[in-house]
């Protein structure tokens, strides 16, 4: 049987891809309150990732505790994207509404544009100033791709 979540899941490869390539490589950066992280999953959330961890196994991660609980699966492209990103990097705000990203759903974005700056703001208030610029950074590239994966999609 055809399922509505079957055909929004289409989404999640390019969204694992695209979030892959912002987290980076390992790291283990003293001013991170994550602590050590491998393919963007921090020890302080995963405890049992290590150095060995496959990326199979954090896609297998990024979509059993990040894109499904974002609810991805019931959001239309380019939304369940950016809901997944900002599952994965939330930098919630206590003054907001709900946490993750029910604080910017709460705030009723008219498009994923306005997702993505209502993002930023929350960014600017509740990142550590020495990676705000970083995770500014990173809703930018992300609209970017999703701009050219819309693009190529329209051809």
């Amino acid at each position: 049987m055809f399922k509505i979540g079957d055909i929004m899941r289409t989404s999640f490869d390019k969204a694992f891809e695209i979030t892959i390539g912002l987290e980076g490589k390992p790291s283990n950066d003293p001013r991170d309150p994550g602590g050590f992280t491998i393919w963007g999953l921090a020890y302080k959330y995963h405890p049992h990732i290590s150095m060995e961890t496959t990326l199979a196994e954090a896609k297998e991660i990024y979509l059993n505790e990040y894109w499904i609980p974002a609810g991805c699966d019931a959001a239309p492209f380019p939304m369940d994207i950016c809901l997944f990103d900002s599952q994965v990097n939330p930098q919630n705000d206590p003054k907001w509404p709900g946490g993750g990203n029910q604080e910017i759903v709460n705030l009723k974005p008219d498009n994923w544009q306005e997702y993505q700056l209502f993002r930023m703001m929350r960014y600017l208030r509740n990142s550590k100033s020495v990676f705000v610029l970083g995770h500014i950074a990173r809703v930018l590239r992300l609209s970017q791709q999703i701009l050219e994966i819309d693009n190529a999609r329209s051809y």
